[in-house]
This record gives C-alpha cells, sequence and structure tokens, in this order.
C-alpha cells in the first residue's frame, strides 16, 4: 500500500472513531434503564403503568419552556387519568447560582412533596429572579405553601441538601444525559424533550 493511500484510510479510521465516539452516547437511550426514583418528587398514581423522570435545572430555559408549553398538556392527558406517573430529578447545568435554586427545591420537598409541586411552575415563571440566591429562596417560600421557613434555613445549612442534588447530577451522568430538560421514559431516554416525542415514548411505553 504506498504512502498516500495508507494516510487517507488512517484518516477515515480516525474520522469513523471519533463519530462513534460522539453518537454512542446518543444511542445509549435505546435500552431501558433500572432506574432508582425513591425519595423523588413525584405526582401522579404510584401504581401508574409509565413513569417520566424528568432532569431539570430550575434556570434553564428550555426547562421553562418544558414545563410551561409541555407539561400542562402532559398531566392533563396522562397524570391526571393515573397512566403516568412523572418524576423530577436535577441536573443543574448552569453553575452555582443554578445549585443553590435546586437545593432550596430538596429543602421543599423535604417538608412536603406537594409544596414542590406546587412552587415548581411559579418559580419557572419567575426564573429571571433566580440569578440572586436570596430572592430564589424568597420566591420559594412564596409559592410553597404551609411550608416552615427555618426548617428550610437549617436544611440549607446541612450538606446533605448539596449531596441529595450531587446525587442527581451522578445518576444523569449515569443515563449519559448531559443537557436540561432529559426526559426518561420507563427507563428510556427520549430524543428530545418536545410535545411530540415525549408523547410518542409514552405512548409506546403505554402499548407495551
Amino acid at each position: 500500500m504506498n504512502p498516500q493511500r495508507l494516510t487517507l484510510v488512517t484518516v477515515v479510521v480516525a474520522v469513523l472513531v471519533v463519530a462513534g465516539i460522539l453518537i454512542a452516547p446518543r444511542l445509549g437511550g435505546s435500552e431501558a434503564a433500572d432506574l432508582d426514583v425513591s425519595g423523588q418528587p413525584a405526582i401522579g398514581a404510584a401504581a401508574a403503568p409509565v413513569t417520566m423522570v424528568v432532569f431539570e435545572d430550575f434556570r434553564c430555559p428550555g426547562c421553562q419552556s418544558f414545563e410551561l408549553n409541555v407539561m400542562p398538556g402532559i398531566r392533563r392527558d396522562y397524570v391526571d387519568d393515573g397512566q403516568v406517573r412523572v418524576v423530577y430529578m436535577n441536573l443543574p447545568v448552569l453553575g452555582p447560582a443554578s445549585d443553590y435554586v435546586a437545593r432550596v427545591g430538596e429543602c421543599v420537598f423535604a417538608q412536603s412533596n406537594d409544596a414542590f409541586w406546587e412552587m415548581k411552575t411559579p418559580l419557572y415563571r419567575a426564573q429571571e429572579e433566580l440569578t440572586d440566591n436570596r430572592r430564589a429562596l424568597e420566591l420559594a417560600l412564596t409559592y410553597a405553601p404551609g411550608v416552615d421557613a427555618a426548617q428550610v434555613d437549617a436544611c440549607m445549612a446541612d450538606p446533605a441538601s448539596l449531596e441529595a442534588v450531587r446525587a442527581d447530577s451522578a445518576t444523569a451522568s449515569e443515563l449519559g444525559l448531559r443537557s436540561t430538560p432529559s426526559v426518561v421514559v420507563n427507563g428510556v431516554a427520549v430524543s428530545t424533550p418536545s410535545a411530540d416525542a415525549v408523547r410518542a415514548a409514552i405512548d409506546a411505553a403505554l402499548a407495551n
């Protein structure tokens, strides 16, 4: 084999190897993962045949859009009638402020699952204010009815709240999820968090 052809073959092989590295994480969602969602914020019937896990960052604009534009229909058409249980997990990707808000969410949830879900949508609507830690905490307490502020303060001072956030992020990493929002339906990652893709994944899971 002449040197020129050998060089060409080497380049082609290198390109294929790089392509494989880039594509592999995207293909990882084709097989169902054994995902432990115990102890996480959740809505919907515990016995629902489909579990949809959403990895989000309260400060992520895409997550805000998903919450305001996709989730209402999912809740109306699948959650309210007992077909789907939705689980929230943290994947803060936008720096320390995102870590802080995630911890606030953990501390609200520690007192009340219902309060967490009542707080969630209004907090996304107020997303532009979440860069300030004090304001983020004020908003969370405003939107989380019945939550004791002193207990939230104590929880925020406890490293366990950060450990809970880190554990969620580690789970996302194990699943090959790197962006928010990421949606996993019955252990299978959805290719894109669009309404059509999520609904198709849910319908497929219900048909199985």
